[in-house]
């Protein structure tokens, strides 16, 4: 097995394991990926709202994303992870690096999980196992939904440091600390 199926094994060992903690009543892999889904939306749009417009040119290093750009690459996975599980045709990337403002990456963002939650709500557990090709290999279906998901959060790691270097509070974070206060 090499190295990169097992990495994707064990993610999807602790998305199903996690979908069973949570009292998911939904059984199998389908169920765990579409929570998991919906879970990493909830905190890169999350995050994605915080920063205000005049942050989106902020870089900590030249050699890295800004903010607009780090957004506009996360559209563009979205829709090319998702698009391969699909199997609809590829999607022209640099028609996202157009989208500018706040406003419009907000949207574009957000419809972008929205087509992959179309995507998955399509996904049954005979369909998530069938073969297709991805980046050159033979995988399951399931598989590039899981490396959209890992994709997302490390870009959403990058967003959060970001976000502590303009003096912003990550959401998840805020609403933690809020929950200790009125504890």
């Amino acid at each position: 097995m090499t190295r990169h199926s097992s990495l994707h094994l064990a993610l999807f060992a602790g998305i199903v394991l996690a979908g069973a903690q949570s009292g998911s009543a939904q059984s199998g892999m389908v169920g765990p990926l579409k929570t998991q889904w919906e879970n990493t939306r909830n905190l890169v749009v999350g995050i994605a709202e915080i920063i205000p417009e005049d942050k989106y040119d902020f870089r900590p290093t030249p050699e890295v994303r800004s903010f607009r750009e780090q957004l506009q690459h996360l559209i563009a996975e979205n829709y090319m992870f998702m698009g391969f599980v699909a199997g609809d045709p590829p999607q022209d990337a640099s028609r996202f690096n157009n989208l500018k403002t706040r406003a419009e990456i907000l949207q574009g963002l957000k419809e972008s999980y929205e087509y992959g939650a179309k995507v998955l709500a399509g996904l049954n557990e005979q369909k998530a196992m069938e073969t297709i090709t991805f980046r050159n290999n033979q995988t399951a279906r399931w598989v590039p939904v899981l490396s959209n998901i890992v994709d997302n959060m490390d870009h959403y790691g990058n967003l959060v440091v970001y976000v502590r270097l303009n003096g912003l509070v990550p959401p998840r974070t805020a609403a933690r600390q809020q929950q200790q206060r009125q504890r």
